[in-house]
């Protein structure tokens, strides 16, 4: 029998869908950068076409730094349609990229401060994952390696009644990209390439991984463009569509 494998989880979009609470910090990270304090802590102080407008580019977002490319896309009326698009905009306003996810992380901590309980059910998990989670971790074979913040995903997963010790969690304040997580993980295990898996929900961050040798998959279960479906077909990266796939891996 072939050794189990180590998988490794993306987090917004993979365990949870956090486009909601993305929304309301990005929203009052914007507001704070723009010198105002409309500050909103619900659903219910956006309208339905705010809602759809960030849900259809929230997937493009590789880190909190980068709301800053849709908040001031939506302020001055420049449509995203494309990855092109997006990428150009980024190159553009690349110097307040990382100013800005100083004020995103300040914002999002003032919200989880006011109510935790109500920040927390701003990120629904998708069906069936976090159950495969616990099986994984029990067999000491679950890492995360996400650009959330460890705080956040500690809490959300402590709600589900699923604790990860620290080091087999690679956060923001760790790491810049996805490979760089593997990579370090590979060395703290002190395992091969093959020996991994690695799953996310944007095809951006799986390219350079699996241009290096690791095995990746693409998630269908949250947010999917077709775009994106369709670079990973492009790419050679094959889609998972039922986390249980994992457990006999």
């Amino acid at each position: 029998m072939n050794k189990q494998k180590i998988i490794v989880f993306d987090f917004d979009g993979v365990v949870c869908d956090s486009t909601d609470e993305c929304m309301v910090t990005s929203w009052n990270a914007w507001e704070r950068w723009q010198l105002r304090d409309n500050f909103r802590c619900t659903l219910s102080e956006f309208t339905e076409e705010d809602k759809l407008s960030f849900r259809k580019v929230r997937p493009r977002v590789r880190g909190a730094g980068e709301y800053y490319i849709l908040r001031r896309a939506f302020s001055e009326g420049i449509e995203i349609t494309n990855q092109k698009i997006y990428d150009k905009l980024e190159g553009q306003w690349k110097e307040n990229i990382e100013p800005f996810k100083v004020v995103f992380f300040e914002a999002r901590e003032r919200l989880r401060r006011d109510d935790v309980d109500s920040w927390i059910d701003l990120h629904p998990v998708f069906d069936g994952v976090i159950e495969v989670m616990k099986i994984l971790n029990s067999q000491d074979r679950l890492y995360i390696a996400t650009l959330k913040d460890a705080k956040s995903v500690k809490l959300i997963l402590k709600k589900q009644g699923l604790t990860i010790k620290k080091d087999r969690l690679f956060d923001q304040a760790q790491i810049t990209s996805k490979l760089q997580a593997l990579d370090k993980i590979r060395k703290k295990i002190g395992c091969s390439k093959d020996e991994m898996i690695f799953i996310d929900d944007n095809v951006t961050h799986l390219i350079g991984p699996k241009d290096a040798g690791y095995s990746v998959y693409l998630t269908i279960w949250g947010e999917n463009m077709e775009e994106y479906l369709e670079i990973a077909k492009n790419e050679g990266i094959l889609l998972l569509s039922d986390s249980d796939f994992l457990i006999n891996c």
